[in-house]
């Protein structure tokens, strides 16, 4: 099964800002699970509910990137999101949107995510 995509007018700006602070070989990697989506449209897990960032239960998300580590060294896991979600529903699949490609950190993909929305 192979899905239109589409995607909110910013993620060029969120692919731009990907490249410019984490290098060439995530921006590529973004670029690969943009390009992969339509064909494999259940490759994200599930999103849910989140008093910082509201209701993204539509939602999928896809983790990549180099992997963050936090003060003390301890490796966090990938550093970027890419959150997308099906239309019109996730039982009736005829579409993937992509809402945003950021940071994990301080929930940025979430919170761009859920304020492109609405």
């Amino acid at each position: 099964m192979t899905l239109p995509l589409r995607w909110h007018d910013d993620v060029p700006g969120d692919l731009a800002a990907v490249r410019a602070h984490f290098g060439v070989d995530a921006y590529e990697q973004a670029r690969q699970l943009v390009a992969s989506l339509p064909g494999a449209p259940l490759l994200g897990d599930w999103l849910d509910r989140h008093d910082a960032t509201g209701d993204l239960s539509t939602c999928r998300k896809v983790v990549f990137g180099p992997d963050e580590l936090d003060r003390d060294g301890v490796n966090l896991g990938p550093s970027l999101r890419l959150v997308y979600r099906l239309l019109p529903s996730n039982h009736d699949a005829q579409q993937v949107e992509i809402l945003a490609i950021a940071r994990r950190r301080d929930l940025e993909a979430y919170v761009l995510a859920a304020e492109r929305l609405t």
